[in-house]
């Protein structure tokens, strides 16, 4: 106790203070800090956060620009030409890393880069993972299942395209060409309406063209995993996670498609010549401009008098392998006649005989279903004086491959279509193994073939412009006209459609974004068909990390 005297002299006692309100300062103090503290650890954890996602929309607008840019360069005839060399496939200096936002900054300098997994490469399925390229996948080098049933409506050319692809069976075969095909009478094994609508949810059959790839999941049998194979995240390999039990698997995806299309146009975009058209005079006028005036003079001729193929000697028809027919009245050395023999005439001959019997006005009598045809034929022309001999006038397509760019000119500019569209046909020059095998006719000699002497888009190089037509098959293929008539309506040497896989990324750490679209050039004025955000999808392929 502590004694105090007061002004009166009295003595008092208080007690002793012990600094308690100091204490309670302090932990007012500490509680507060405490407070602050935590306060500023989530307005860390807060702008963080937001800075996150401000990066990983920054790399989804990379991403986009990157889906932007590959239409400019595929809709650009020049850009696609020059800065590209014909080769959107594998052209790292053009796809690789291309800067969008610059900074001093590493980690917030903004690129994109388009990437895509190599299906055409064989070592495929030996290694376990598709090799990855800077560029683009040509979805004309996959089967259109939309067009392979327009080319035969009874179903049977889809169905048996289909069975050459991995783990495809008969059953599932037929259910997707009851799918597409229009009515609702089952294949032999197939499934439509009365089936799913036993399912659970029920739905009905599409009976209809497909209008994506992932709408064959709603078909009877057909599943994620052999669909997609096991690389469901699409970034060319199998991961931890992925169903491996099957070993590295491409999926259908790889080799199916309903994007792509071929307009009947030549490689300037203008229409081309149809040979089966009935005015023969302004034929005669687009084929001198088109092919020349030797070529011109053949065709024209072979559709009034017929041909004779090198493979054939029966009577004309429409298949164009018939052989010859009467000069019509009235066409100068033709009409009537019965000679026994004849001897091959000259191109000013020809020319003379057809410049009469298009004075005339004669109609044509044959049509051409195959431009192959005209490879190898011959046009007999007889005289209307049967003491003459008939004169046989050969084409100056040969059948040894010499007339290859005679050839190729053909296959441009004319067509023996009058549609604005063709059902679209497989690039011959970009489809991987499988899908040339699934092709009507093909054989293994003839895909190993096609594989080894077709272009190979490496690094930027220039495509030969040999290529442009499926010319090339003859002359350096090692294929015959023959088997080309049969072919000519499911292969092409071009392609306007592209899967693009556009990666946005930074220089340094950071998120990655991924969207896969495809884009339809449609003659200079591209669209979008399809698109798709697949940054959610798992592991993305980290530009960064390609090896050239």
């Amino acid at each position: 106790m502590l004694l105090r005297t007061t002004i009166t002299g009295q003595r008092t006692t208080n007690p002793r203070r012990g600094g308690f309100v100091i204490v309670a300062v302090l932990m007012v103090i500490a509680v507060l800090m405490l407070a602050a503290y935590q306060y500023s650890s989530l307005m860390d954890a807060e702008y963080l956060a937001a800075d996150r996602m401000r990066k990983t929309n920054e790399a989804r607008i990379l991403a986009d620009s990157g889906i932007h840019y590959a239409c400019a360069m595929l809709a650009d005839p020049d850009a696609f030409s020059g800065t590209l060399n014909s080769n959107p496939y594998d052209n790292p200096s053009v796809f690789q890393s291309v800067l969008v936002k610059e900074s001093d900054n590493a980690r917030a300098q903004g690129r994109f880069s388009l990437v895509s997994p190599n299906y055409a490469d064989q070592s495929v399925l030996t290694s376990g993972m598709a090799p990855m390229r800077f560029g683009m996948i040509d979805e004309g080098s996959k089967l259109n299942i939309n067009a392979l049933y327009a080319a035969d409506s009874t179903g049977q050319v889809l169905h048996d395209a289909l069975m050459k692809l991995t783990n495809m069976t008969d059953e599932i075969a037929w259910c997707i060409v009851d799918w597409v095909d229009p009515n609702d009478t089952e294949s032999t094994g197939g499934a439509e309406s009365q089936y799913y609508s036993s399912l659970s949810p029920p739905y009905q059959c599409k009976n209809g063209p497909l209008d994506t790839i992932e709408e064959l999941l709603l078909v009877k049998g057909v599943t994620p995993l052999l669909l997609y194979g096991t690389d469901i995240n699409r970034n060319g390999k199998t991961d931890p996670g992925e169903d491996d039990s099957l070993g590295f698997t491409l999926g259908w995806s790889a080799f199916l498609t309903v994007y792509s299309r071929e307009r009947n146009v030549d490689s300037t975009g203008a229409k081309r010549v149809n040979l089966n058209g009935n005015d023969l005079n302004t034929l005669m006028t687009d084929l001198t401009t088109a092919v020349g005036a030797d070529l011109a003079n053949f065709i024209i001729a072979y559709r009034i008098y017929g041909g004779t193929s090198s493979s054939s000697s029966g009577s004309g028809s429409g298949s164009g392998s018939g052989g010859s027919a009467p000069s019509p009245k009235g066409g100068g050395m033709g009409g009537g006649g019965g000679a026994t023999q004849s001897r091959p005439g000259s191109p000013a001959q020809l020319q003379q005989s057809v410049n009469q019997a298009i004075t005339a006005q004669t109609q044509p009598k044959q049509r051409i279903s195959s431009l192959f045809s005209l490879m190898g034929a011959s046009v007999t022309v007889t005289s209307q004086n049967r003491q003459q001999p008939s004169m046989s006038f050969a084409s100056p397509l040969t059948n040894d491959g010499s007339s290859s760019d005679l050839l190729g000119t053909l296959l441009d500019k004319c067509t023996t279509s009058a549609n604005a569209e063709l059902p679209a046909r497989v690039n011959v020059n970009t489809a991987p193994h499988d899908v040339l095998m699934a092709l009507p006719g093909m054989t293994e000699q003839y895909v190993q073939s096609i594989i080894n002497n077709r272009p190979t888009y490496l690094n930027g190089d220039a495509q030969d412009t040999t290529f442009n037509t499926v010319a090339w098959l003859i002359s350096s293929g090692g294929m015959k006209s023959t088997d080309l008539q049969a072919l000519e309506r499911y292969i092409t040497a071009r392609t306007q459609v592209y899967r693009v896989i556009s990666v946005g990324h930074f220089d340094e750490v950071g998120p990655i974004a991924r969207i896969e679209a495809v884009i339809d050039v449609n003659q200079g004025k591209p669209r979008i068909v399809y698109y798709r955000d697949l940054t959610d999808q798992g592991r993305a392929v980290d530009p960064r990390t390609i090896s050239q």
